[in-house]
């Protein structure tokens, strides 16, 4: 398992003001659409899911300089979700846009986990909590993190950690 100096618990799950996080964090940002939101203008969660999925896949291209596609077509390694979860801390609304920071926390021997935190004028709307295992698509089952990705998950967590 991958050290990196961690904060304590608490911390690690608490908000991320914009003036604590470092310039070396990746971020995306995406503006909510119609089909997104109820008929109150107000986003359904499922939607947020998705947003941070697609925010994962082109963090994996634009910061970790990893093709996600070719990770998971030509070289079979799955990148599957173990554990999942939100909190919600303002809604998001059509029309709203919201800049999503990814967050290295742990790094093990077939998983790593993520923290994603979508900001919405300067506040945390929203946090993501992914635990990710790495598989063979061919076996389905778990498989060591491969080096590239170690290498690259490990240099993005020692850039970034608070």
């Amino acid at each position: 398992m991958t050290s990196l100096p961690a904060a304590p618990l608490a911390e690690q799950l608490s908000e991320l003001p914009l003036g604590r996080r470092p310039a070396e964090f990746w971020s995306a940002k995406t503006i909510f659409r119609h089909g997104q939101c109820d008929p109150a203008g107000i986003v359904y969660t499922p939607k947020f899911f998705d947003v941070f999925n697609r925010t994962i896949e082109k963090w994996f291209s634009e910061s970790l300089a990893l093709d996600y596609y070719e990770i998971l077509g030509t070289r079979r390694i799955g990148l599957g979700y173990v554990t999942v979860s939100a909190e919600f801390f303002i809604p998001c609304k059509m029309g709203e846009e919201i800049e999503v920071f990814v967050r290295v926390v742990k790094i093990g021997n077939k998983s790593y986990t993520l923290m994603l935190h979508g900001m919405k004028g300067g506040k945390e709307a929203l946090r993501g909590h992914f635990v990710t295992v790495t598989t063979s698509l061919d076996t389905h089952s778990s498989i060591q993190i491969p080096s590239d990705i170690r290498q690259a998950l490990v240099a993005y967590g020692e850039k970034t950690n608070i």
